[in-house]
């Protein structure tokens, strides 16, 4: 594997990691268009990462039948695919609504749920991010089973937590009151 192309998916996964930071400390119109920016640049770097493993899946080894290869297929590229789907999900859900995300129509839970779901997509990334700087990963280009069984778990919890924000945001909207403590 050539170090510039590690060089750009690490990049990106700091970069995205650093647009959400960004969106948590801030507000309003410049929080939405971080966390849009961040699941943009993290979508760009997992499917670089992507590419890489399918490369190293489809080289079949000697001796090993076909439901193994899809098995290792299946292990090695399935989280990624999931969280590149939840990620999907949930820019979608940004992009639609991020008029009444913006001028605060939504139900409160919104808030505590999509801070859920980032926190759970940066664990995620931490994962990852620490199985592909691995020495193990820069000679084989896999990833482990362990962390594989690790990112599909938390991608199922994050594909719960963005049906839960779809629901919010597609049900629950109100017409801005909001209560005074």
């Amino acid at each position: 594997m050539s170090e510039w192309y590690s060089s750009v998916y690490k990049a990106f996964i700091v970069a995205g990691i650093i647009a959400f930071i960004v969106g948590i400390f801030s507000s309003g119109d410049i929080s939405i268009n971080s966390y849009i920016s961040g699941y943009c640049i993290i979508i760009l770097g997992i499917m670089m990462i992507l590419t890489l493993l399918i490369n190293n899946s489809l080289n079949p080894n000697p001796g090993v039948s076909s439901f193994g290869i899809s098995q290792s297929i299946l292990m090695t590229i399935g989280p990624f695919l999931l969280m590149l789907g939840v990620i999907s999900f949930i820019l979608y859900l940004l992009i639609t609504y991020k008029e009444i995300i913006v001028e605060q129509k939504v139900s409160s839970g919104y808030y505590t749920f999509s801070n859920i779901s980032v926190v759970l997509l940066l664990f995620q990334l931490y994962i990852v991010y620490l199985n592909i700087s691995s020495q193990k990963f820069e000679q084989t280009g896999k990833i482990t089973k362990v962390t594989a069984s690790l990112i599909y778990l938390l991608g199922v919890l994050g594909t719960i937590t963005s049906i839960i924000l779809y629901t919010m945001l597609r049900y629950f909207t109100t017409d801005g009151f909001t209560t005074i403590i």
